[in-house]
């Protein structure tokens, strides 16, 4: 890992610089030691693990505090590590690339700016996380509907910044960012579109501005950080219908995918519908290392080989005809059932039923709650999520390879997939038992091998451990890795100095490889 500089250079700047970040942002807002510090390194690393470790936390209250952090870092020359909430845990979490990072985190950053019901946005900081948002909406009675991940507990921003996505109408959460505050390496304050005209209505409900988009410049970089950014909810529906198509044959799959892909193109099918496939019982009698054996994974997965998740929302009978549809098109692919439960737009928590909490934009720890009740305190994973075409073959490509590297490593691991109209994003885990270090190890060794295995496909993750970022990069190899090359004249443009989460997204400084 090409970053020796930025190590050495910590160690002998982040005493003086401590007492510096304490004159800044008062005590108690800079953590070196202690429970909550430990949040900030990999979640499922043991406590003598020596990479990407944090040096010092801190946590800004305002942009004015996190500008004057980024102007001491520019001149003491240590380097930043930007962190929302810290719950990415199957990528790394908080932890950084390059050993001795200040972690600027924005938990105490959490402000909701603006709700606009008629314009179907809010604008919100970096620490607002999805049940917070969520608890706000319900609370004013909020006439607008979230996009939820898995786990409700992360931050919106970051979660979009990374190009994370929920299950809704608006489940691409990094296309529904719109109009950016980013603070530069120098310190200086830039907003993007209609955020550049002072006091303009628009920042939220346009995209571009004037001239080229910036966003996407500061989605998945190290080239400023996001302070505030808007963001589109869809109206709150008149109903929706949440549910599951079930498929019993490995076969299914083709016929499946063909016919979700059509409906979604269609727009007969709404947001994000997620596969996820069951082992067959004959696979489960030997596989994995008790408690992570296939047999215990069966009992957190529905049954059937294939099972996909969905929603559809709006008026009652738009519902009911996209329902009609859609029972149709599963009627032709033989022993596929499809089972919805229709409920009001304004349903909560109290009156759906967990299994469908993500589909109705409920954040929630369901799933985490199963696989620690099943595997114990010390589950862990790591997360493997290439870009897929989208397609049935695909699919079974994935699900295969998956089972195979894992079965060859004694691990296990759900194959999921999130289907996009034209593009597919795996979500598979490799899990293994934190309390374990050969076992933390030999998972990153086996995901290793599956991002080779993708790239022998001509494919890539689009979100990656920090341990593994150069290797996912490494994939978009055209003309010599000009891709990467154009990424690294970018930093030196926006950051020369190299101040901004070096290797973040496999981006350097030209300071790290020289």
């Amino acid at each position: 890992m090409p970053a020796t500089g930025h190590e050495k250079a910590a160690q002998v700047l982040l005493p003086k610089a401590v007492e510096q970040l304490r004159r800044l942002l008062g005590s108690e807002a800079v953590l070196c030691d202690g429970a909550v510090f430990a949040e900030y390194r990999d979640p499922f690393e043991g406590p003598d693990a020596r990479d990407h470790q944090p040096a010092v936390v801190v946590q800004p209250a305002s942009v004015d505090e996190v500008q004057a952090v980024v102007r001491l870092a520019a001149e003491e020359g240590f380097h930043l590590w930007t962190s929302s909430m810290g719950r990415n845990y199957g990528y790394g979490g908080s932890a950084p690339v390059v050993n001795g990072a200040v972690v600027l985190n924005f938990r105490r950053m959490n402000r909701i700016l603006e709700i606009d019901p008629a314009q179907g946005h809010v604008r919100i900081e970096p620490g607002v996380s999805f049940r917070q948002l969520y608890d706000r909406l319900r609370a004013d009675d909020v006439p607008l509907m979230m996009s939820v991940p898995d786990l409700g507990w992360g931050s919106i921003i970051g979660n979009a910044l990374d190009h994370g996505y929920g299950y809704g109408v608006l489940g691409d959460h990094a296309g529904a960012l719109c109009g950016l505050e980013v603070v530069l390496s120098d310190g200086e304050l830039l907003r993007t579109g209609q955020g550049a005209i002072p006091g303009s209505p628009l920042s939220s409900s346009h995209r571009r501005g004037f001239g080229p988009s910036l966003d996407e410049l500061f989605k998945q970089s190290n080239l400023g950080i996001v302070t505030k950014a808007g963001l589109w909810l869809m109206p709150r529906p008149e109903v929706f219908a949440i549910g599951t198509i079930q498929c019993v044959q490995e076969a299914d799959i083709i016929p499946l995918i063909d016919m979700l892909r059509r409906l979604l193109q269609d727009g007969v099918l709404q947001g994000i519908p997620m596969i996820v496939g069951t082992p067959a019982e004959s696979e489960t009698s030997d596989a994995g290392q008790a408690p992570f054996t296939l047999a215990n994974l069966k009992t957190v997965l529905r049954p059937g080989r294939w099972n996909v998740r969905l929603g559809l929302y709006g008026h009652a009978d738009m519902v009911a005809a996209r329902r009609a549809i859609l029972a149709q098109a599963v009627a032709a692919i033989p022993g596929a059932e499809l089972e919805l439960r229709t409920y009001p737009g304004t349903a909560g928590p109290e009156e759906v039923e967990p299994r469908d909490y993500i589909s109705a934009g409920i954040p929630n720890q369901v799933l985490l709650d199963r696989l620690k009740g099943t595997f114990g305190e010390s589950f862990g994973h790591m997360d493997f999520s290439p870009v897929l075409p989208c397609s049935g073959e695909a699919a079974l490509r994935l699900d295969r390879a998956v089972r195979e590297v894992s079965a060859r490593h004694g691990l296990i691991g759900p194959v999921g997939m999130l289907l996009n109209q034209r593009s597919m994003v795996a979500a598979c885990m490799l899990m293994f038992d934190t309390a374990d270090p050969a076992r933390v190890a030999t998972a990153r060794t086996a995901m290793q091998e599956l991002y080779q295995q993708a790239q022998s496909w001509g494919c890539a993750p689009y979100r990656a451990h920090v341990a593994l970022a150069d290797q996912a990069l490494g994939a978009f190899s055209f003309n010599d890795h000009a891709l990467a090359r154009t990424y690294g004249r970018l930093k030196h443009a926006f950051d020369p100095a190299g101040i901004l989460s070096p290797g973040n997204h496999g981006i350097w400084p030209e300071s790290a490889r020289s």
